[in-house]
């Protein structure tokens, strides 16, 4: 019984050690916005943060329970959703929206738009902008 509440303590230990790591991550990727470096691998994370990749990896299953693709690819989404929604990107080809927010291409953009939300990146801007058009009309009807 011994060996078991030692097992149990060790992987308690292991998990928490783990969390930190994730929590370390995400505030390192986020605030220095290493998600727009096309070519960001779990490498250069795992320098940055003094670990190792696959104690990287396995944190990362554990925590986040994802792959690096999806990981880093979900900090380039968010990014991708907060420039559409906050600047007026109409103008801008999808392909070189995808390369702003850390995309190789537009493709790649797409596919992670698709799998996460079921819509390509340029039907989400053309929703949001056919939305946002509609409720300045009815603010504007609400003025008058």
């Amino acid at each position: 019984m011994k060996w078991l509440k030692r097992t149990r303590e060790r992987e308690k230990r292991r998990d928490e050690r783990q969390r930190e790591l994730m929590l370390k991550a995400d505030y390192l990727i986020y605030k220095k916005k290493l998600f727009l470096r096309p070519n960001f691998t779990k490498q250069d994370l795992a320098e940055a943060l003094g670990t190792n990749r696959t104690y990287l990896g396995e944190a990362l299953s554990t925590c986040r329970r994802c792959k690096w693709e999806e990981y880093i690819n979900s900090f380039r989404l968010r990014f991708f959703m907060e420039e559409v929604c906050l600047t007026d990107t109409q103008h801008i080809r999808i392909d070189e929206l995808a390369e702003r927010c850390g995309f190789g291409c537009a493709n790649t953009l797409n596919k992670y738009m698709k799998r996460k939300y079921g819509i390509t990146a340029a039907a989400y801007r053309k929703n949001l902008s056919t939305s946002l058009s509609a409720e300045g009309k009815a603010n504007t009807a609400t003025l008058s």
